[in-house]
């Protein structure tokens, strides 16, 4: 079981993701997005990893705004939760400053754990799926201490 705890205050829940880029590693604050399909950061942070964004291929996004472009890039790994994915795709477009962080970490990474959040306290646990009942009990139990 993995957790941490949130800046109730704050208007986003943003998670530390450690980046592995083509030329460097990077601790990023990305917002926990559930509304957003695919993990996205900032052209910017792209390029301070290393990445040449002109060879990348494109995509249209449909956001809140309306459409624009993205950048496809797959960064050497991404880590989060406990959880170390490699070759993982990423969105990369520009990013309002106004967000205050490299990015938002998308239903793509999250969908791989489950989420517990307790907005009461300010914890949010991420616990790996089960399908044995006596492990799913296990885990509830230790869902209810931590929460």
């Amino acid at each position: 079981m993995d957790g941490f705890r949130f800046d109730l205050s704050a208007p986003h829940i943003v998670v530390p993701v450690r980046i592995t880029g083509a030329q460097r590693v990077r601790w990023l604050n990305l917002i926990l997005d559930t509304g957003s399909t695919s993990t996205v950061i900032d052209e910017l942070v792209a390029l301070r990893l290393g990445y040449n964004l002109e060879s990348a291929p494109t995509v249209s996004v449909t956001t809140v705004s309306g459409t624009s472009q993205a950048s496809i890039i797959a960064v050497r790994q991404i880590f989060a939760f406990g959880i170390a994915l490699d070759e993982f795709p990423v969105l990369v477009m520009p990013l309002p400053t106004q967000l205050r962080a490299d990015g938002l970490l998308g239903l793509d990474f999250l969908k791989r754990r489950n989420l517990f959040c307790n907005f009461d306290k300010g914890i949010l646990l991420t616990l790996p799926f089960s399908r044995s009942f006596l492990h799913r009990l296990t885990l509830s139990a230790q869902i209810f201490a931590a929460l």
